[in-house]
């Protein structure tokens, strides 16, 4: 059997998953933040491998963990922990959610133009571990000083793992430090940050184990000692792997905190807008063209808070939205409320056309419409500059409800595609175990072999209403001037 690890932003979670790609067990434990006075967000690294070890543990309640023989890793990407010479913690958790770098990625863009990290990165601008570093140094040179090191919460787990830190292209992307033309982190930039090449994590092919599992961890864990563990991989990319997005054409569709397109492309690719990342594919001669919204899920979360409905079941909350028809009787959400400050992104959200007639229901679908309106328009720029999206494989939680992904269909006018197995970054993580062990096996027969059956939503009758509102709603982003 095979283990897949997903380190999530929230949650952690391990698939048990057989050969043929049924799921043996699972488990999973939570991870908090910490909203720090300064407006910062962090987490603890030893609250997330006590989570690790909890979600392991979980699932040997239902099956051996002896006869586990690889184990495949996804995590959240951008998330910094600092490590010293001795691969021990050096302060928190410093997440990709914290918006405290941002003015030193404002600089240093300002410095070096959109163009040269567009060319260098794969992503128009300074971001996540650039602003970050440059931020920490101000606050404390020795933080960042050598023999320290600056890495991930994936390496830091595969470091505890394996006593060995290294993660693939697609975690080091995700920092803004991967250059996609040379396949390694950006030299120039790595200079300027005044950082040596040695204090990353090992940069190694995501189907390359890193090491065995240390005999001390096997015994804590039950699992047995000396298996592969596979680098750490971003969740996103794992994901596609875990879902079958992996053929040029296929877009994967993360529904999950941030909803995330994931286009796989034939070629490198300038990155396509202000939110987007370019690096090499998780499978050979294949580039992925990564395109965030940011918010996603923490809209919608925002919605039920304020609508007092976070407490109703999954069920109760599609009758909410069903009883809503589309367009949510004129009611516009413009979804822009992750406060990050994104190039040409609205500094906040915006709730347009409220009349008396709405009420709860209607904020939900209009939550939900906003999105799916963003997601549209960010399939389009996908579209406008070559990269094919051919087929919209939605993954995340979202895809157990019956009616969101309807109106993802609708809105974009393209059927999805939705796999049975919802864990699609642990799936793909445990599909990665198993080309551990099996090196000369391409990725894409390893993923059609053990990929779950789907379930399409074709575009339905709600599209035709959808089509103008989706033109409304973009005539109203470019009325601000502050949105390409």
């Amino acid at each position: 059997m095979l283990l897949g690890l997903d380190l999530g932003t929230t949650n952690i979670k391990a698939l048990v998953v057989r050969e043929d790609g049924s799921i043996a067990s699972q488990g999973s434990a939570p991870v908090q933040f910490i909203h720090t006075p300064d407006g910062g967000v962090e987490q603890d690294i030893e609250e997330i491998w006590r989570s690790t070890q909890g979600a392991i543990r979980e699932t040997g309640r239902s099956c051996d963990l002896a006869d586990v023989r690889a184990i495949g890793i996804s995590s959240q990407g951008g998330a910094i922990q600092i490590r010293d010479e001795h691969g021990n913690p050096v302060g928190p958790v410093i997440s990709w959610m914290d918006s405290r770098g941002q003015p030193f990625d404002a600089q240093l863009t300002g410095e070096f133009g959109q163009e040269w990290f567009a060319d260098h990165v794969g992503h128009p601008g300074a971001a996540v571990a650039v602003g970050q570093t440059l931020r920490l140094r101000s606050k404390d040179a020795r933080l960042l000083a050598w023999p320290n090191r600056l890495g991930f919460v994936g390496d830091n787990i595969v470091h505890r793992l394996t006593g060995r830190a290294a993660h693939d292209c697609s975690s080091l992307s995700l920092g803004t430090l991967y250059n996609p033309s040379t396949h390694q982190a950006d030299a120039e930039l790595l200079a300027r940050l005044n950082l040596r090449p040695e204090q990353l994590p090992d940069l190694l092919p995501a189907r390359l184990s890193v090491g065995p599992l240390r005999p001390v961890i096997a015994r804590q864990l039950g699992l047995a000692p000396g298996i592969p563990v596979s680098p750490a991989v971003h969740d996103q990319y794992a994901a596609a792997l875990g879902c079958g997005a992996i053929r040029v054409g296929d877009v994967m569709f993360g529904a999950g905190t941030a909803w995330v397109l994931l286009a796989a492309a034939d070629r490198l690719m300038r990155p396509v807008g202000p939110v987007a990342w370019v690096c090499d594919h998780i499978v050979p001669k294949r580039w992925g063209q990564l395109v965030s919204l940011v918010v996603g899920g923490s809209v919608f979360k925002w919605a039920l808070d304020m609508t007092r409905t976070a407490g109703e079941s999954g069920e109760e909350i599609d009758d909410l939205l069903e009883s809503v028809p589309s367009g949510s009787e004129g009611l516009r959400l413009y979804p822009f409320m992750d406060g990050l400050g994104m190039p040409n992104r609205l500094p906040a959200g915006l709730i347009d056309h409220v009349r008396l007639v709405h009420g709860p229901a209607h904020l939900l679908r209009a939550a939900a419409e906003g999105l799916c309106f963003e997601l549209a328009r960010q399939l389009q720029w996908l579209n406008a500059t070559g990269c094919p999206t051919q087929r919209l494989i939605m993954c995340g939680g979202v895809t157990r409800t019956r009616v969101t992904p309807q109106i993802v269909a609708d809105v974009t006018g393209r059927p999805v595609a939705i796999p049975a197995q919802p864990e699609t970054s642990a799936f793909g993580a445990a599909i990665l175990a198993r080309a551990l062990l099996e090196p000369e096996t391409p990725l894409e027969q390893l993923a059609d072999s053990m990929a779950p059956t789907r379930r399409t939503l074709q575009p339905g009758p709600n599209a035709a209403t959808y089509k103008p509102l989706l033109a409304d709603y973009i005539a109203g982003l470019a009325k601000t001037g502050t949105i390409q």
